[in-house]
């Protein structure tokens, strides 16, 4: 499964998120404090972990910010670091980059994932251990020299939280939300003249359905005309395309997009 992420934001869709802090929030050495007061303190995380030599910055927590408001009321308290690419170097996000809905074996535990045409891609760790086995691996040590200086620091706890769209995560109302956005989707591209764009299977919510013989041309038309902000998302997530049989034009495409 892959995502043509062209302008948009991404909170982890759960497949790697660390969920074993569900119900740690009595143990949150940032439980107590105000919006404020949490928002000053990532910023100092942050320097921290750039004075230790990690390109960091802050970002707005968007799971949790309050129902009926807009992005920019998210309070800026959720700490990440730049998504790097094998060869060490940013992943550039923008038209013909293709990244990778499905696991990543770079980032194997990562909490939340940025990626925007505008921002560039970045990810967030809960933790200093959960930079084991990925990418920043040998600056574990210093993302735990950054947590001792600032014991009262902690990521947001996404795991626990609702939605902003005010479902729990992985719930039967959010799961139905996501179908309706993928068959209004649907309508849209059949309205638009894709013809071939069937509504989802029952029970599909994650992904747009490709159909394995639409031809080289028309599909790269389809991902051109709904490309960036037109592709659908849902609290910020955008949905996933997947393809099953031989999907010669799609796999054509997504290679194209990747070099």
């Amino acid at each position: 499964m892959t995502v043509d992420t062209d302008n948009v934001s991404t909170k982890s869709s759960g497949k790697n998120a660390d969920t074993s802090t569900a119900d740690d929030s009595s143990n949150n050495p940032s439980a107590n404090f105000s919006t404020a007061e949490l928002e000053t303190i990532a910023k100092r995380f942050t320097a921290c972990l750039v004075e230790k030599g990690f390109d960091a910055k802050v970002t707005g927590s968007y799971a949790l910010q309050p129902l009926g408001s807009s992005s920019d009321d998210a309070p800026q308290t959720t700490v990440v670091v730049r998504r790097l690419g094998a060869d060490r170097t940013p992943i550039v996000p923008g038209p013909g980059v293709v990244i990778s809905a499905d696991s990543d074996p770079l980032y194997p535990d990562v909490m939340y994932t940025i990626v925007s045409a505008k921002e560039g891609a970045w990810v967030g760790f809960k933790n200093s251990k959960s930079l084991t086995g990925s990418i920043y691996a040998d600056k574990q040590a210093d993302y735990a020299a950054c947590e001792a200086a600032n014991p009262d620091f902690a990521q947001p706890n996404y795991s626990s939280s609702s939605t902003s769209g005010g479902g729990s995560a992985g719930s039967t109302s959010t799961d139905s939300d996501k179908q309706q956005i993928l068959i209004d989707f649907a309508r849209k591209a059949r309205s638009d003249g894709f013809n071939w764009m069937a509504d989802p299977e029952p029970g599909e919510s994650q992904a747009v359905e490709i159909p394995s013989d639409v031809s080289y041309e028309e599909l790269k038309r389809f991902f051109d005309t709904y490309s960036g902000d037109r592709w659908p998302s849902h609290d910020g997530i955008p949905f996933g395309a997947s393809c099953s049989g031989e999907c010669a034009a799609y796999n054509q495409i997504l290679n194209e997009r990747q070099q």
